[in-house]
């Protein structure tokens, strides 16, 4: 049932159509288009840790307790008991293994609707709210996976335009046009120009590209 629905053409179908047909049902309610939708929690997660080289393919076996911020195990009344720890072969596992407590979230998962498991939920419904953008910017499982994404990049090439546009592979599935790579470049001079050396202002760059709205919705 699963191929069939995954192949069929109407899951297939673009996000984008004709003036004409948007005129006819710009709600879509004969579904003769896809609608954008936000990834999931988990699938945000899951696709940072990919394109950063950290994900872990280990299918199966016990939930795994990725890093916890001190400031967040300090709210539990005992912080030293209240997460598990795991080694980094397990805590870059896929989100379908991050442990659950119903007292303690792993905020970035709770900040992008991962459903509160103290309620039923038959249907997500995404928010759009300043706190997830400040999460994913400032976040330190984000900036981490930005470095060493990075990282990647780097080890690619030594050429910087090339390195652009394996980011934008890696990151989007696409090619960037020339256009963009100059734009790109345009902004690591700036970020430079604000005292920011090479190495720093590509780990921003590189933050900047799962920030992106891009990355993280599917038209």
């Amino acid at each position: 049932m699963q191929r069939e629905i995954l192949a069929s053409r109407a899951y297939r179908t673009s996000s984008v159509g004709s003036a004409e047909a948007l005129a006819a049902d710009p709600r879509n309610d004969l579904f003769w288009r896809h609608d954008p939708r936000r990834v999931t929690a988990e699938e945000f997660r899951d696709a940072v840790l990919a394109v950063s080289g950290r994900l872990v393919p280990t299918r199966y076996g016990p939930w795994t307790y990725p890093e916890m911020d001190p400031s967040v195990l300090a709210t539990s009344s005992r912080p030293n008991e209240a997460w598990g720890e795991s080694g980094l072969d397990e805590a870059d596992r896929r989100s379908l293994y991050v442990h659950v407590k119903r007292s303690l979230r792993f905020p970035l998962l709770e900040a992008l609707d991962q459903p509160s498991p103290d309620l039923p939920c038959p249907e997500r419904f995404p928010t759009n709210v300043p706190t997830q953008a400040l999460m994913i910017v400032n976040g330190d499982f984000t900036r981490r996976c930005a470095s060493e994404l990075a990282n990647e990049l780097r080890s690619s090439s030594d050429d910087l335009r090339e390195r652009v546009a394996t980011g934008f592979v890696r990151c989007f599935a696409r090619d960037a046009s020339a256009d963009e790579i100059d734009r790109q470049i345009a902004f690591l001079d700036r970020l430079e120009e604000r005292g920011l050396d090479e190495r720093e202002a590509f780990d921003v760059w590189c933050l900047g590209l799962i920030s992106r709205n891009e990355f993280s919705w599917i038209d």
